[in-house]
């Protein structure tokens, strides 16, 4: 009872300061919320949150995560938009960006459709970094706002193995859009 109460009084917190994230901790991991940005995913027990940066036009945020065992870090960045964006395009400006220093991509993208967003992934690497990135778009031609995602794995090119690997397809089923 004590605890429903507490979790209660977290949320109204979080909801009267204007916080636009709700974490919650659970024995399976931190559900992480982003009511603003309109996504939510599950972190397993040992990762925890680095950085949180907002636009000043509130239009961007930027996530970043770091496994305990400082063996793999997780960047999430989130627009939100007018329309829809094409998902192709995003990928190409993320990709070219130099601030990102993404490695180049080894293979073809994996793909994947739902109602309200779809979403691509690949695999970059080089001799110094292995990068797992998923790319999410919301497709709501009604809605308001639309958004884009970039979910970034990152870690060195030593540390990647079929272990990490799973781990990162765990956490990245999780992450869903959810706006409407």
């Amino acid at each position: 009872m004590y605890r429903i109460i507490l979790h209660l009084l977290l949320f109204t917190a979080l909801f009267m300061s204007g916080s636009s994230v709700l974490r919650a901790q659970s024995d399976d991991g931190k559900l992480i919320d982003d009511v603003n940005f309109r996504f939510s995913f599950r972190l397993p027990a040992d990762w925890e949150m680095k950085d949180l940066k907002q636009t000043t036009d509130k239009d961007g945020i930027s996530y970043s995560f770091e496994k305990k065992d400082k063996k793999m870090a997780m960047m999430i960045l989130a627009f939100k938009l007018s329309s829809v964006k094409n998902i192709d395009d995003f990928i190409y400006n993320l990709e070219k960006d130099i601030s990102l220093n993404i490695p180049p991509k080894s293979g073809d993208y994996s793909e994947a459709d739902s109602v309200n967003y779809d979403m691509k992934s690949a695999v970059y690497k080089d001799n110094k970094f292995y990068e797992s990135i998923y790319y999410f778009r919301t497709k709501l031609p009604d809605a308001p706002n639309n958004y884009v995602y970039m979910v970034r794995f990152i870690m060195n090119s030593t540390d990647a193995n079929s272990d990490t690997e799973t781990q990162i397809k765990k956490i990245a089923t999780t992450f869903i859009p959810n706006a409407e």
